[in-house]
């Protein structure tokens, strides 16, 4: 007679208890609002970069330049009072690891995986610090504000390249990186997941307070691209104020000369 064997499990996962959904694999370090933010962030500023230039699509570099203000402005508040790990003050803490570093390097140490993170921290830092004079200047490009909106468009501008510039930086560091490291290390900005063991960083996920942003977001730019932003004051937008007089004028005219005609001919 055989005794009956008792049921086996798997050594590297806990027993899941019942009823409960399984824990995903990896530790959770990033919430859902920061990556809303950063992936509508990104699109905001690359959406309004590329229409930049054009006449035919300033409404929507119009609108996406004060959603990315918007986006902004929720980060330095969500960063205040947010949770620990979404806190401002963890990415300057990142970034002041660099005297450290530079003191190990001095003596001889050199650690080049070390010095890639703090330079992904110390790009995204500037680039949050850069983003609010790139959406004040574009907003002072475009209304009338002491005559200075030639100046703020050129300010404005330059802002922008800059801004560029960090965001390539970036994403060159990340690709090198994941190439060195030989994982992923965008996943995380889009799982919100790192691989390995251990307790999450983020405790909770947050994913109605991301849907949320994400809801305002949209409804912003629909509004904003069905209704048409406001004229503007700036040079274009004086610009083609300037162009509809001269029009109505001409037409005015032709009109008048119309009339004297055929009363000439009477």
């Amino acid at each position: 007679m055989t005794s009956p064997t008792a049921p086996t499990h798997d050594a590297t996962l806990p027993p899941s208890p019942a009823g409960t959904t399984p824990r995903p694999a990896g530790r959770r370090m990033i919430d859902a609002p920061v990556r809303a933010f950063h992936w509508l962030f990104a699109l905001s500023f690359a959406g309004a970069w590329l229409t930049a230039e054009s006449e035919r699509w300033r409404d929507v570099h119009i609108t996406l330049g004060y959603a990315f203000g918007g986006l902004l402005l929720f980060r330095v508040i969500y960063g205040l009072i947010g949770p620990r790990q979404a806190r401002l003050s963890m990415l300057w803490r990142r970034v002041s690891g660099f005297g450290g570093w530079w003191r190990q390097a001095r003596e001889g140490r050199v650690s080049w995986p070390s010095l890639g993170t703090l330079a992904m921290g110390a790009a995204m830092l500037l680039l949050l610090a850069l983003a609010a004079p790139v959406a004040l200047s574009g907003y002072l490009a475009e209304v009338d504000w002491l005559g200075l909106e030639d100046a703020m468009e050129e300010a404005h501008e330059w802002l922008a390249n800059a801004a560029l510039t960090l965001v390539l930086a970036h994403l060159a560091l990340i690709l090198v990186l994941s190439l060195q490291r030989r994982r992923n290390l965008a996943r995380p900005m889009w799982t919100g997941r790192v691989d390995g063991a251990g307790p999450d960083i983020a405790k909770a996920n947050h994913g109605l307070l991301a849907m949320a942003v994400i809801s305002v977001f949209v409804v912003f730019v629909a509004w904003s691209l069905g209704t048409g932003p406001a004229p503007s004051t700036g040079p274009a937008g004086a610009e083609a104020v300037e162009h509809g007089h001269r029009a109505a004028e001409a037409g005015v005219g032709g009109e008048n000369s119309d009339g004297d005609e055929d009363g000439d001919d009477d």
